[in-house]
């Protein structure tokens, strides 16, 4: 009898006079213990390893989700050996990450039964074009949705609206619940109401693929964000749109007014305010905290007029550590420190472009340079000071 049905079996009969004396602690251990601690207590007491540490060594699941995982199958009348489960799942391409993800987000998968349910489902995604590494990472982002009758019908209507087969995927990265939500009680009346307010289907999928959450949400709360970004100035219909419903939504009213005031006692006027809100509505996803950070980077360090900063308001979003201060001290060091050492669109460079143009052509010339940059992008401390030019 293979390992995991062993244990099985030994979970199910609990006897008194079992061989796995042991057992029953290491199945409930902490869920801070750790493996090691876990595999040492099998090897002294000299018994099978547990259940939980059959999880742990085989397929990557923390302590903490294989002892989840043991208390389902505790509680479950098994109808499959939860052994073949996890061969069948390797088979159709599930990693040991898929696993460890899938049976931590839902241990149901390990003793649902396999030839009426899992098998059955997993061919629909395949007869849908799906191919077997999409399935894994569908399945184990949201594996819920593998449980609804109309899987069928789910999956043809998102991919229907959405396009294509990376849309979906990439829509269901970003919102785990998009294909288990009901449709008739949120999914259609949002759409419904889009609809109402001219926004075409190409943009309703690009609202969905970018920011699925939204269409999600209960009826009510999606008609008060649309209304809430419609006050902003925006046109249901116009491409800044899903823009502005991601500020609203990010934001209550209370907190959207707060980060303006924020602007305002930063040297912006309300015709300022007013201009970056229609011009680039996405600067309020962030905290007052980074807004005020950024703005000090740019105004007292870096030595930008707030002129540059509405002209291109888009800079306030770029990562403050990993990408603008870099690229401020290493234009810095090569100009001697000249105010403003760099341009608006030297920050805007890709990452490729920004190394190839001036950081690899003085790697030589200015020791230590390259080495800080690439720290200093990595999110390490590096030290532009003491390097020489």
């Amino acid at each position: 009898m293979n390992k995991l049905r062993y244990h099985f079996n030994a979970l199910r009969n609990k006897s008194p006079s079992s061989s796995w004396p042991c057992h029953h602690g290491l199945l409930w251990f902490s869920a801070a213990a750790t493996a090691a601690a876990a595999a040492a207590a099998a090897a002294k007491t000299q018994t099978p390893p547990s259940l939980v540490q059959y999880l742990i060594d085989s397929y990557g699941l923390s302590p903490e989700s294989a002892s989840k995982a043991c208390v389902h199958l505790h509680k479950a009348r098994s109808r499959s050996d939860p052994d073949s489960i996890l061969r069948f799942l390797k088979q159709a391409g599930f990693g040991n990450a898929h696993v460890a993800k899938l049976v931590s987000k839902d241990p149901r998968f390990l003793y649902t039964n396999l030839d009426k349910t899992l098998k059955p489902k997993l061919a629909i995604l395949q007869d849908l074009g799906l191919s077997e590494p999409d399935i894994a990472d569908l399945v184990s982002e949201s594996p819920c949705f593998l449980w609804f009758s109309d899987l069928r019908t789910r999956l043809q209507f998102w991919q229907s609206l959405l396009g294509t087969n990376e849309n979906l995927l990439n829509a269901c990265r970003r919102d785990k619940y998009l294909l288990s939500t009901s449709f008739a009680e949120r999914i259609m009346p949002n759409l419904s109401l889009l609809r109402e307010r001219g926004v075409s289907d190409c943009q309703i999928a690009n609202i969905v693929v970018r920011i699925p959450r939204l269409v999600t949400r209960k009826p009510e709360i999606f008609r008060a964000l649309l209304e809430r970004a419609e006050e902003l100035g925006f046109s249901a219909s116009s491409g800044g749109f899903r823009h502005a419903l991601r500020c609203v939504a990010c934001n209550s009213k209370e907190a959207f007014d707060a980060k303006c005031e924020l602007l305002k006692s930063l040297g912006w006027s309300e015709a300022d305010v007013v201009s970056v809100i229609k011009k680039h509505p996405m600067l309020f996803i962030l905290t007052e905290e980074n807004i005020r950070q950024k703005m000090g980077f740019f105004v007292e360090e870096v030595g930008f007029e707030i002129s540059s900063l509405l002209t291109n308001p888009v800079m306030l979003n770029l990562s403050l550590k990993r990408r603008l201060s870099p690229r401020h001290s290493v234009m810095r060091v090569l100009k001697g420190g000249e105010v403003p050492a760099v341009k608006a669109s030297e920050f805007f460079m890709s990452d490729k472009s920004f190394l190839e143009r001036y950081v690899v052509p003085n790697k030589e010339k200015v020791p230590g340079l390259y080495e800080a940059y690439v720290a200093a992008c990595a999110g390490k401390a590096s030290n532009f000071q003491s390097i020489q030019t």
